[in-house]
């Protein structure tokens, strides 16, 4: 990029920032345990609405197994004549770690890689490099005690 391209870059970066930051609670900011984190999805759509991005996702082929998932997401600025890779994020999950990545280890992971590359870029809230999806899905729960239903199956209390 020349000096005007990130002139231009940095400005609507900031804007980015910015409009994430004066976003308000259930608006794309959700407070846990009384910290401030922004979802994955407000930081792509302020990101989408300043530029043309390409994420891409691939998944870590020797690190997902039967027991855990590894993902990476890659966002990349759309130019005329190419792309510019932006930042990238990591995601490591282990499947029995709770009820969502027992259902939904892949899609998890993917949402809470591409919420730490919008990180790496400094779209964030409050200084959180984790999003409100990676702080609510890394809850454990596999220590809460089971009851069984009247039909046998077992349940979370």
């Amino acid at each position: 990029m020349n000096t005007l391209e990130v002139q231009d870059f940095n400005f609507k970066l900031g804007q980015v920032k910015k409009s994430i930051a004066e976003a308000e609670i259930g608006k794309g900011l959700v407070n846990i345990k009384g910290k401030i984190y922004s979802t994955v999805g407000l930081r792509i759509t302020k990101l989408r609405d300043q530029f043309g991005i390409a994420i891409t996702t691939k998944f870590i082929v020797h690190e997902n197994t039967d027991d855990k998932v590894m993902v990476e997401c890659v966002i990349s600025l759309h130019g005329e004549e190419k792309s510019q890779f932006l930042s990238n994020g990591f995601a490591e999950k282990k499947r029995a770690l709770n009820f969502i990545t027992k259902t939904a280890a892949i899609e998890f992971c993917q949402t809470t890689a591409l919420g730490r590359a919008c990180a790496g870029l400094g779209i964030i809230s409050d200084h959180n490099i984790a999003s409100a999806e990676e702080i609510y899905g890394t809850q454990d729960d596999s220590d809460k005690p089971k009851n069984k239903t009247k039909i046998g199956v077992i349940e979370d209390v």
